[in-house]
């Protein structure tokens, strides 16, 4: 099958052999995938997989930004280890490229990691205070079951609650969702 440089057409479709373990490593994650390209095949740092994928398959940065409608940018900075990689590009990359979808575990997921920021600093600010979970659901106006679950992350606190936990602690709504430090 011939291919222009920019094709998109599936990753599956160019120097065939049988299918080998390809391991990916990304943040302490690893993934075992099998690809069919001996180029792929063997040992990745998630970015170096992402840059032989693409350029295995000839394809440009500005290819894979039309395919992923990530900026180029973003794309190169993936590539390069600069950024860190979202579930949602690798989402959208593993579709675009045909690769197995396992591969998105690695990316990180910008929305849990700020649940995990608030769990995190609720619990931080109740300890250093030498409080109880009670204590503090008294003074925000839960129930110690429900100021657990936000502990936990199994729950999280609605706005006005919110407000009333960085009054309470007297930070700010930025600094419990780890927008400042």
């Amino acid at each position: 099958m011939t291919m222009c440089r920019d094709s998109i057409s599936p990753i599956s479709s160019f120097g065939i052999k049988k299918n080998v373990p390809t391991s990916i490593e990304y943040e302490g994650k690893k993934v075992t995938v099998k690809v069919n390209n001996k180029l792929l095949q063997g040992e990745f740092y998630l970015p170096d997989f992402l840059k032989t994928v693409r350029t295995t398959k000839g394809n440009t940065l500005q290819a894979t930004h039309l395919m992923t409608d990530y900026l180029v940018q973003l794309c190169e900075s993936y590539e390069s280890g600069n950024e860190r990689i979202p579930k949602g590009y690798l989402s959208m990359f593993t579709v675009a490229y045909n690769l197995p979808r396992k591969i998105i575990h690695l990316g990180y997921d910008p929305v849990a990691e700020r649940k995990n920021i608030l769990v995190e600093r609720l619990k931080h600010l109740r300890l250093k205070e030498n409080r109880s979970q009670s204590y503090i659901a008294d003074a925000v106006g839960v129930s110690r079951g429900t100021y657990a679950k936000y502990e936990t992350g199994i729950n999280q606190p609605d706005l006005a609650t919110l407000v009333k936990i960085a009054d309470y602690f007297d930070v700010t709504l930025d600094y419990l969702a780890g927008r400042t430090n």
